[in-house]
């Protein structure tokens, strides 16, 4: 079983499920994003909403994955201890823990999540909106550590997703609340 879990491509595999991680957290911020506008509403909003967890959670799982396959790699194997331990990576430390704090935030997001109900608004409030670090970290992460960074097209990907992030993001900023939005919103993500 050792031989042949040795034979996999784990140096690909690492770098697909670290991209599919990203592209997956990209999709779910930008429809936690989208929930939050005017124009989604009713049955839509349930939609954009189970979605946006759908593809958090799938982003998040994709990220340990992408984790576990570095222990099992032969080429450049990591320690769970390196993994698990930011800037402990006995290469490139900095890019390694920034990626583990990443993925830390987002165990964090998603808990804090299923946890809602039993927390405070503001509070509740106050740790999602760590998604926005969180994101920038994972971004950097991939820029700085992925071996595939200097294609074209995954800095066309890293590019068009930093674009439409930041352009959500202050869409979501000037668009204007009406008044009793924040109960519709909470009686929409209970339903979900």
């Amino acid at each position: 079983m050792t031989e042949w879990i040795l034979s996999w491509p784990t140096w690909q595999m690492t770098r697909v499920l670290g991209i599919g991680s990203y592209l997956m957290l990209f999709v779910g911020m930008s429809l936690g994003m989208l929930y939050s506008y005017p124009f989604v509403k009713g049955p839509s909003k349930a939609r954009v909403y189970n979605w946006h967890i759908r593809f958090t959670n799938g982003g998040t799982l994709l990220a340990l994955l992408h984790m576990a396959v570095l222990v099992i790699d032969t080429y450049t194997p990591f320690t769970w201890g390196e993994l698990l331990i930011p800037f402990t990576a006995h290469d490139h430390p900095v890019i390694y823990g920034i990626g583990t704090l990443a993925l830390y935030g987002m165990l964090v997001l998603i808990l804090t999540s299923d946890l809602r109900p039993k927390l405070k608004r503001k509070v509740w409030l106050a740790i999602h909106m760590l998604a926005y670090p969180i994101y920038l970290l994972a971004l950097f992460h991939g820029i700085l550590a992925g071996t595939d960074t200097q294609l074209g097209l995954v800095q066309f990907m890293y590019g068009a997703t930093l674009i439409v992030t930041v352009g959500l993001f202050l869409g979501r900023a000037t668009v204007k609340k009406k008044p009793g939005a924040a109960k519709n919103r909470d009686v929409v993500a209970k339903s979900g």
